[in-house]
């Protein structure tokens, strides 16, 4: 009897451990078709190249270096170039006491060397005390040296020397800007004058007639010659008027005019480079744009803080280096914080923009809080979102009626954040619809309600298992290897395993898992009626 045939469509049978081989000669096997794979990327498509990424942070490192040079050029140029910005701070500094101290002991000391007091009064005085005059023009200076910041702080005082920063400022710019009909740059000085904050102290002390005197003998031709002797004798050079501070000279004018040139080409030049290079950073980062915008947000932060350090750093070695009378050093220091408040405001000012896009980012982010947030926020923008256009509407007008830095109280960056706000909430809307197309109002609720639901039960469970834990601890003490040691060993045993089933319960009631009741009803199922 032959043996059947075998099918030539069947196999040959082989055994479990044979591995399945295929006949060369045969034809492959007709089965289900498989997709062809295609080879996995290296990286995830999330993730820039190494040397890709590399060379972003270098892009991010320059526009933060550009930028720290742009906030100092914009403050140059806001500080100095800009008249009302000058004024106010100006009215500002005099109207500081430490500032008002030292600029009266100047005054004093100005007025005590056109006139002489000590003579004056000892043509006054009888002969018989006439000796008293010098002891009584030192008790007269000592008393001007403390009334001098009063006068300084009067309304008067105040608005003259307002007057006088505002009238040099504005020809220290003809001048730099070339000059005008009234104003020329030739052989010429830009002075600062006090010579009526001088008049205004001289009258508050009763010296006003001997000053105006010695004013207009300094002023005629005796007072020509004899300042002509002096400066031949010693070499100097004597003001023709009391009271005036010299800010720039004639030879300084080309200096000083490249220097305002340079200042007003870069604080509009760097700033639009720290702009493009973060565009280009953004851009670059293909695949991972949203970190790369919080990157550009953490960025504003550092030279928000590089600006504030900069500004303390310049503090310290302008103190320490102009200042050689330690009594002085307070009324610079308030001087130089004055002068560089626009500074601080401008480096204030970009921190907050900073942490803004930083916060921003983070809500387009895949955290479970933004998750969240973005769920709860999507009902509304999707079916009223005219309520969110108006709260954060609402929001910007309160921010603008604060005005807590520069740029808040100016039309131009007001419109400038008008636009970004509402390109921000229409992006959110976007993604909340394409993320939660079903969300509905009261769904935050509902999440509420069930993470707490589901918290209490796990709770309950917990407290269960403990009950348990103790009925076998209990269990444990009376049957097992403890009962070998005597009943002391085993009430030891049970009295622990309570011990530590009520610390766990009480940690559940401070944390708030339990209420009052429940605690109270757990400890006495645990511990027994009678507890």
């Amino acid at each position: 009897m032959e043996p059947p045939a075998e099918s030539p469509s069947e196999p040959p049978a082989r055994g479990p451990s044979e591995p399945a081989t295929q006949d060369p000669t045969e034809p492959l096997a007709q089965g289900p078709a498989e997709p062809p794979t295609e080879p996995l990327p290296t990286t995830p498509a999330s993730a820039p190249a190494p040397a890709r990424h590399w060379g972003i942070n270098t892009i991010f490192v320059l526009a933060v270096i550009v930028g720290v040079f742009a906030v100092l050029a914009v403050w140059v140029n806001r500080q100095v170039l800009n008249t009302d910005n000058w004024t106010n701070t100006s009215s500002r500094l005099l109207a500081d006491p430490k500032i008002q101290a030292a600029v009266g002991s100047l005054l004093v000391n100005e007025l005590f060397s056109q006139v002489d007091v000590a003579k004056e009064l000892k043509s006054v005085l009888p002969s018989e005390v006439d000796g008293l005059a010098a002891p009584a023009a030192d008790g007269l200076r000592t008393l001007a040296i403390q009334i001098a910041p009063q006068v300084l702080a009067t309304a008067p005082v105040q608005k003259a020397w307002r007057t006088a920063n505002r009238t040099a400022q504005i020809e220290l710019l003809e001048i730099l800007k070339g000059g005008n009909k009234t104003i020329s740059t030739n052989n010429g000085e830009v002075t600062l004058q006090l010579h009526t904050l001088l008049v205004r102290l001289a009258a508050q002390l009763g010296l006003q007639q001997q000053f105006e005197s010695v004013q207009s003998k300094l002023q005629g031709s005796t007072g020509e010659v004899a300042r002509s002797t002096v400066q031949e004798k010693l070499g100097v050079k004597l003001p023709p008027s009391s009271g005036g501070i010299v800010l720039l000279r004639s030879s300084q004018l080309k200096t000083a005019q490249d220097i305002v040139k340079a200042i007003k080409g870069l604080a509009i030049v760097l700033p639009a480079i720290a702009l493009l290079l973060f565009l280009l950073a953004v851009y670059l980062a293909e695949g991972w744009r949203r970190v790369a915008i919080r990157t550009c947000g953490w960025c504003l932060v550092a030279i928000g803080l590089l600006a504030v350090l900069a500004r303390r750093v310049l503090s310290d070695y302008v103190v320490n280096s102009l200042v050689k009378v330690p009594a002085d050093k307070p009324a610079v220091q308030h001087a130089f914080a004055i002068g560089t408040s626009l500074l601080y405001d401008a480096a204030i000012a970009l921190i907050t923009y900073g942490l803004v896009i930083v916060v921003a980012a983070w809500l387009a982010g895949r955290t479970r809080p933004a998750v969240a947030i973005r769920r709860a926020l999507a009902p509304s923008l999707r079916e009223h979102v005219q309520y969110v256009y108006a709260v954060a509407a609402l929001l910007l007008l309160l921010v603008v009626i604060w005005g807590p830095f520069p740029s808040t109280r100016e039309v131009l960056p007001i419109i400038g954040f008008a636009i970004l706000i509402g390109l921000g909430v229409q992006a959110l809307r976007r993604m909340t619809a394409r993320e939660f197309p079903d969300a509905q109002l009261g769904d935050l609720r509902s999440s509420i309600r069930d993470w707490y639901a589901a918290r209490r039960h796990s709770t309950l469970t917990a407290i269960t298992a403990m009950r348990s834990s103790a009925s076998s601890g209990q269990a444990d003490a009376a049957y097992g290897p403890a009962a070998a040691h005597g009943p002391a060993a085993s009430a030891g045993s049970a009295r622990d395993t309570r011990i530590g089933d009520l610390e766990r319960l009480a940690d559940l009631h401070d944390r708030g898992a339990l209420t009052d009741e429940e605690f109270r009803a757990q400890k006495t199922a645990l511990l027994g009626p009678g507890a």
